[in-house]
């Protein structure tokens, strides 16, 4: 595989571990029938894990920053992706693990008792959070192949940065002597742009 789809693919991965981190955080994360009501609490993924829009937002910026990163900041933005990574798994781990860390908050808003064991019937939890940590993971190893493998990468943006115009330095006294032969130094010289 050549280093510039290497590159390409890797930043298509970040991109699509942010916007999966970001999709689960609007998704629902889990629901709860209570004593009393209907209708289940459903708690969507901002509630439950706060943290985790942030942190996907970050990681799609750092995929576009990719593109056209040079080696020092690519061993930056490595580092950076794998700690966003471990981010997003602590984030979303817990509902992964326990529906009641999800939903805890959720039903304590609606009823306003703070001890909520008692009034739960029913609790389910959906594959979001599954999702969430599995993004984690990807922007993890993706940060680690940066680490690892960008060296042979080849610096984009290029053709993003300014390039200084070459400055002609000249000699006062050459310029004088060019008025006493009666020709104006600051003309530009043909073939060349003022």
């Amino acid at each position: 595989m050549t280093p510039a789809r290497e590159r390409s693919l890797v930043v298509l991965g970040v991109l699509l571990a942010g916007a999966a981190a970001v999709l689960a955080s609007t998704q629902p994360f889990a629901s709860a029938v209570i004593t009393g009501t209907r209708a289940p609490v459903v708690v969507a993924g901002q509630a439950a894990a706060p943290s985790l829009a942030p942190l996907g937002i970050v990681a799609l910026a750092l995929g576009i920053a990719l593109t056209i990163a040079g080696r020092v900041a690519r061993v930056v933005l490595g580092v950076l992706l794998v700690l966003l990574g471990a981010g997003i798994v602590a984030a979303a781990f817990p509902n992964v693990v326990d529906d009641s860390v999800g939903t805890r908050g959720a039903i304590t808003a609606v009823t306003g008792v703070t001890d909520v064991a008692g009034l739960v019937v029913s609790r389910s939890g959906t594959a979001w959070p599954v999702v969430a940590v599995a993004a984690g993971v990807l922007a993890v190893l993706l940060g680690l192949a940066v680490l690892v493998r960008s060296r042979r990468w080849t610096t984009g943006g290029r053709r993003f940065r300014a390039e200084t115009p070459a400055v002609q330095r000249t000699d006062p006294i050459s310029e004088w002597d060019a008025l006493s032969r009666g020709s104006d130094p600051t003309d530009a010289p043909e073939g060349r742009d003022r």
